[in-house]
């Protein structure tokens, strides 16, 4: 079996008004879903998919702190913020291939919100994390071929 490269590449965050919000470091987008038995005469009880959501994580640089003040903003207002739309890509470097999943009204949920924060020691990079979900289905914009054995 070939041996593919497969690079974890870019994120892009869009704000309401479709422009990038800079500073994205890292992103994950998970789908997560929960089950339920039913009975079925033939084949016994089998689990069927009750309820999906995808998960987003994303990890922000401290440079460019815009997004992290409009969450503060809505969240001490009582108000959800919301992503209108990310786009994540997976990078096949060797054949230059690429996987582009869209996932849009991210509705961000961060439990904490790390607003300042130092140390004694070492030269950490100051980055802030958030999470939220979307119930909206994702759109592959590219998919990765098949690859054969």
């Amino acid at each position: 079996m070939m041996q593919r490269d497969i690079k974890l590449k870019n994120c892009q965050i869009y704000n309401d008004n479709g422009d990038i919000i800079e500073g994205t470091l890292e992103g994950k987008f998970v789908l997560k879903a929960t089950y339920g038995e039913v009975n079925r005469l033939q084949k016994g009880a089998v689990q069927t998919v009750n309820d999906w959501h995808v998960e987003v994580t994303l990890k922000l640089t401290s440079t460019n702190a815009a997004l992290k003040y409009e969450i503060v903003d809505k969240m001490t207002q009582g108000k959800t913020p919301i992503l209108p739309m990310l786009i994540g890509e997976t990078v096949d470097k060797e054949a230059n291939h690429k996987e582009r999943v869209k996932i849009t009204d991210i509705y961000l949920n961060p439990e904490e919100l790390t607003l300042w924060e130092a140390k004694a020691e070492g030269n950490d990079n100051a980055t802030y994390e958030i999470k939220g979900r979307s119930n909206e289905k994702p759109v592959f914009l590219d998919k990765l071929p098949e690859y054969s054995e």
